[in-house]
């Protein structure tokens, strides 16, 4: 499945929250530092990631098309979808919602794409 993107869906906090109660999952931050970029990877659950501060891009593996994300856009990555966070200037900071409470080694897992076919 391709990654979903919504451009300025939400302008505060306690929209992404109202979001986050409507889809029935669970919260927590991520900040993610200066950095060249990701290496292309899964993840073993959706994720809803909303942009709360700073900029970056998402490539979807699917499609090979980057998209630039800012503060105020959601990304939803599907389960098992190839992604990579494109390089960080300074900083992003997430709020990710998930279908379960998981530890942070658990959702932060980056999965090999050799293990997708597994």
């Amino acid at each position: 499945m391709a990654i979903e993107f919504y451009p300025q869906f939400f302008t505060n906090r306690n929209e992404v929250l109202d979001d986050v109660k409507s889809n029935g999952t669970w919260p927590t931050t991520f900040v993610s530092g200066p950095s060249e970029g990701l290496h292309l990877h899964w993840h073993a659950d959706e994720v809803h990631a909303y942009i709360m501060e700073g900029e970056t891009d998402f490539l979807d593996a699917e499609s090979g098309k980057r998209t630039a994300v800012k503060t105020g856009d959601k990304i939803v990555v599907p389960a098992r979808t190839l992604h990579a966070e494109g390089a960080v200037k300074d900083r992003v900071v997430y709020l990710l919602a998930l279908p379960d409470a998981l530890p942070p080694e658990e959702f932060l897992a980056l999965h090999d794409p050799a293990e997708l076919d597994q």
